[in-house]
């Protein structure tokens, strides 16, 4: 049910935005610095980003919020999926 419920206000999307960025800045820093940049840490970043966006939408955007909330788990499955994937072949 928490994935359908309203939205929850700054406190919690304030968690999950400070996560990107620290995910975007572990990125920008061993890609610019040392060439070596995991692109997984931007699927992270992008994954911690959208389901911010979806805690700060207003009360009434329910249905919007659930949907944003559902994009950023398939895209963090996707990077599990594909870290097993390459991990067994």
């Amino acid at each position: 049910m928490e994935i359908f419920s309203e939205s929850r206000g700054w406190e919690i999307a304030r968690i999950q935005l400070g996560s990107s960025l620290a995910f975007f800045s572990i990125y920008a820093y061993f890609e610019f610095l040392h060439s070596s940049g995991l692109a997984a840490m931007l699927v992270l970043g992008l994954g911690s980003g959208i389901s911010g966006v979806a805690e700060m939408l207003p009360k009434g955007r329910r249905y919007f919020a659930s949907v944003l909330r559902i994009i950023a788990i398939g895209i963090l499955v996707a990077l599990v999926v594909l870290s097993l994937h390459r991990l067994v072949s």
